[in-house]
């Protein structure tokens, strides 16, 4: 699982599998930062019980009986976190002593510097790349290196080392976002010629724009096995909206929570059991709502389906973005702020 760049915050909430709000308890609780961050991005295991933070560019692994463990400085400037399925490594960037940041694995062995393709140039930004995301144990990474006019995906294995999966001709850049379990899919984005983004997969090494090459937005996250992908795209009135992806079902719209002609969406991970989450609402009026979507019940607000099932959120709070969801369905990672505008974690449990 994979997730991005968020307002200080963290969430673990347990779901019982195509659960409905209707058929479940939940119960809620605020957790501590274990540092004051102006941003943070987490990452989730494939049973929810570990949990990758980056704070800032400062790294920890939390699970229940140790709470945050400081893994020791990322890069301050890449918000990238990323996780295996089986919870033993963490990967994201940090600073090399060549001063110039670079991704890398972190392990109970410790860390390991993921390098950089042949083309590779710390010239834009000082960075040599970061890492994104994992396969189920840690084997297999991808993320972005930077070239000498741009940025593109690689991914890298311990045999293979750093690999380039190439990027578009000319300036125009590449990122590998995430990786399934399986270790067959990758997907990220493809920049168009004018500059915008389009959703790419890689299979095997190639590129493939499996929305069509005027499709703009990008894809965020891929299933364990590979076969369902999400993200965003761009609709006719130019709004970013959610989707889901696969090959046997084709391109499916997740439209929006309010459908208002203004609103956006975006998927930021997807469970084996084809729940979504994200987040959706118009970031320049009245703000935006965490979402979770199923395939039986669609859409809806995350905090509303929680409220439903008992939980017993702060009155004045708001649930504004879901981040990630590990791959059993079992924990969302998200953020909330309230009245008073403080930002802040949250922990809820759902079950049957």
């Amino acid at each position: 699982m994979n997730s991005f760049l968020r307002t200080s915050g963290f969430v673990c909430v347990c779901l019982a599998l195509c659960l409905s709000a209707s058929a479940s308890t939940a119960t809620f609780e605020i957790v501590a930062d274990p540092i004051l961050s102006p941003w943070s991005n987490f990452a989730l295991s494939g049973n929810g019980e570990v949990i990758a933070a980056n704070y800032g560019g400062e790294i920890y692994r939390w699970t229940a009986s140790t709470g945050f463990q400081d893994l020791g400085p990322g890069d301050a400037f890449s918000s990238s976190i990323g996780i295996s399925r089986d919870g033993s490594a963490i990967i994201s960037g940090y600073i090399g002593k060549d001063g110039y940041s670079r991704p890398a694995i972190w392990k109970s062995t410790g860390r390991t510097d993921l390098g950089h393709p042949w083309n590779g140039s710390p010239a834009v930004g000082n960075s040599w790349g970061s890492g994104y995301s994992l396969n189920a144990t840690g084997t297999m990474a991808v993320g972005i290196a930077w070239t000498h006019q741009g940025a593109e995906g690689f991914a890298w294995s311990a045999a293979t080392g750093n690999v380039s999966l190439g990027h578009p001709a000319g300036n125009q850049s590449s990122r590998a976002s995430a990786i399934s379990a399986n270790s067959a899919t990758i997907v990220g984005f493809w920049e168009d010629v004018t500059g915008p983004r389009r959703p790419v997969r890689w299979v095997a090494g190639k590129h493939d724009l499996f929305l069509g090459y005027k499709t703009l937005g990008e894809a965020t996250a891929v299933s364990s096995n590979g076969r369902a992908i999400v993200g965003q795209y761009y609709n006719p009135q130019n709004n970013g909206i959610a989707f889901l992806y696969s090959d046997s079902n084709g391109f499916k719209a997740l439209g929006t929570v309010l459908q208002g002609p203004y609103e956006q969406s975006l998927a930021n991970s997807i469970a084996d059991n084809g729940t979504i989450v994200g987040w959706s609402g118009d970031p320049w009026t009245h703000g935006i709502d965490a979402f979770i979507w199923t395939p039986a019940g669609g859409m809806m607000r995350l905090e509303k389906m929680l409220r439903q099932s008992g939980a017993k959120i702060p009155a004045g709070t708001t649930l504004y973005t879901a981040d990630s969801i590990s791959a059993d369905g079992t924990t969302l990672a998200g953020q909330y702020f309230d009245t008073q505008r403080h930002f802040g974690n949250w922990i809820a449990h759902i079950s049957k």
